[in-house]
């Protein structure tokens, strides 16, 4: 019987503790539900990525990448960094809907030398479908992690308060 390592819970960002958290502390600084001191995060500059040549992203990954910058851009939510996630996340759309295409004109099944099996691109299918939910929940896209974003408070003269 093989051992296995446990990976517990996926650690919430800094920013959710906050807004669960208790508050400021004696000290003034900010603490989690638990009364632990939350850590300082790195101030990244808030900006649009930059979008691929089109030689990169196909119709479908750059139809996904204008619509994200749109959505998310205004709320100031991405980072210059964030480009080359973002187009692995448009690639993994496009990989997806391409098996889509190809299953609604094939059909779930396959024929070959050794009789009928599954279609290679159902197997695509849910694998690319699998991987852009996570990857949209990375981006906060998906009902769940919608309630997780908040865009920059950059001037809005809320600066002593956390929780704006």
């Amino acid at each position: 019987m093989a051992a296995t390592a446990s990976r517990g819970r996926k650690a919430k960002p800094t920013h959710l503790r906050l807004v669960e958290g208790q508050g400021p502390g004696r000290d003034g600084e900010p603490r989690d539900s638990g009364g632990r001191p939350l850590p300082a995060t790195p101030e990244f500059a808030r900006a649009l990525p930059t979008k691929p040549d089109d030689l990169s992203l196909d119709d479908d990954a750059s139809w996904l990448w204008d619509m994200v910058i749109d959505q998310m851009g205004a709320g100031k939510l991405l980072k210059p960094l964030d480009g080359p996630s973002l187009e692995v996340m448009c690639h993994t759309f496009a990989r997806w809907r391409q098996a889509v295409r190809q299953r609604s004109a094939h059909g779930l099944t396959d024929e070959n030398s050794q009789g009928t099996r599954a279609a290679p691109w159902v197997g695509i299918e849910e694998r690319a479908s699998k991987e852009f939910r996570s990857w949209c929940a990375e981006y906060g896209i998906t009902p769940a992690a919608e309630k997780n974003l908040r865009a920059s408070d950059e001037g809005n003269g809320n600066e002593s308060n956390p929780y704006a």
